[in-house]
């Protein structure tokens, strides 16, 4: 016998079978770490009427579904409105003492978990949510006590807090911090003024500028050609077009119209070249903005104006405007009235479609507007009146 060969050949088998061992240990390593479901989307939907309201929460891999149920949502009691940053979801509902929790994903189900809670005392609800970094972020809380704190989106604790002070007004009852947007080293924040019949204090809109390297109010900027900017995290009023510039919508009072105003790139004023009337142009006073470059935009027209909190059912229409001809383009089609007051989101997260809520008695709806032709379809059914659609990243 070949002694040579016969320890040749066990030493070539026993390579080879630990080879093997090795490869299906990493094998199964990677099986271990890859997640079972991967979560793309972050839907909110609220179910019940008030106040037996109930929140649910959940993610997707995809929107391709027709009908969405709850089978894997979380639940969080009351109407509760929604933020996303990268691949985690901040939820607020209404309830002393104003609570921000935080969701992330659970990687082997997709169901949202609980992350971690920030609790600002003294006050009912988390108004508006602006995120600059993974370390730093600013949220306003409202419903007692109005304040803008500072917090770490990462460790989830509160890290300062803007003084605003400086925003009090005389004959004000109360001042809601609504709607943002973050432009280089500014911070610029909607203020409403309300007063004790709960009544627009002013008849103009109002911004705070907030310098983000100081953390300090800078200023105050205001506007008489529009008033109430007031926006809710299922509404927006603040958008930002490529170029750098902030346009503000403002709901208008009983004195002034509802409309739109724009803060140039590199500048903290009200452009004085610059309003977009959207109640001459579409013929009654509107709410909310949604542009998505290029001066196409969309918002919700108010059908009967004495009934803008919708006590007698849904009463908005979405509208597409243009903010650089300053011009209507009309009624978006075959859609129902909608429950505007409550709900208008429209997000863009592909070249090809907007999605948008369609909030109504009988339906609770995501429908898409195809950019290339404007034609519209439902894209799917969701099991309640949608608070938040974002796409995970």
């Amino acid at each position: 016998m070949n002694t040579f060969n016969l320890q040749s050949r066990l030493l070539t088998g026993a390579l080879a079978a630990a080879t093997l061992l090795l490869g299906a240990c990493d094998k199964n390593k990677t099986d271990e770490t890859k997640p079972a479901v991967v979560t793309n989307y972050a839907v909110s939907t609220v179910g019940g009427a008030f106040p037996s309201q109930t929140t649910y929460i959940q993610g997707l891999t995809d929107l391709n579904a027709a009908t969405l149920d709850t089978k894997n949502a979380t639940e969080q009691a009351s109407f509760a409105a929604m933020w996303h940053y990268k691949q985690a979801l901040y939820m607020s509902k209404f309830s002393a003492p104003a609570t921000l929790t935080k969701y992330t994903f659970d990687p082997a189900t997709g169901r949202p978990v609980e992350a971690g809670r920030l609790v600002v005392p003294g006050a009912n609800t988390f108004s508006d949510v602006q995120f600059i970094s993974e370390t730093e972020a600013y949220a306003s809380v409202g419903g007692g006590l109005a304040r803008l704190v500072k917090f770490n989106p990462t460790t989830f604790v509160t890290t300062g807090e803007v003084d605003l002070a400086k925003l009090q007004k005389t004959g004000a009852r109360r001042v809601y911090y609504l709607g943002s947007m973050v432009r280089d080293t500014k911070l610029f924040w909607g203020v409403y003024y309300e007063t004790a019949s709960f009544a627009t204090l002013t008849d103009s809109a109002h911004v705070a500028v907030i310098d983000l390297p100081t953390g300090k109010l800078e200023k105050v900027i205001a506007d008489p050609r529009t008033g109430t900017v007031f926006s809710s995290g299922a509404i927006e009023c603040f958008s930002k077009d490529a170029n750098g510039d902030i346009y503000v919508q403002g709901d208008g009072t009983p004195r002034v119209p509802s409309g739109v105003l724009r803060i140039k790139a590199g500048e903290t004023r009200f452009d004085p070249t610059y309003f977009f009337d959207l109640k001459a142009a579409t013929g009654k006073d509107c709410k909310g903005l949604y542009h998505f470059g290029n001066g196409l935009a969309f918002t919700t027209r108010i059908e009967d104006p004495t009934d803008s909190y919708e006590f007698n059912g849904p009463n908005y229409r979405f509208y597409k405007v243009d903010l650089n001809a300053k011009t209507s383009g009309g009624a978006l089609p075959g859609l129902p009235l909608i429950f505007g007051s409550q709900s208008s989101l429209m997000r863009k997260f592909d070249a090809e479609n907007i999605l948008f809520s369609v909030n109504t008695k009988t339906q609770n709806s995501i429908y898409q507007y195809k950019l290339s032709d404007g034609t519209i379809s439902k894209k799917m059914d969701v099991p309640g009146l949608l608070t938040g659609l974002a796409k995970l990243n």
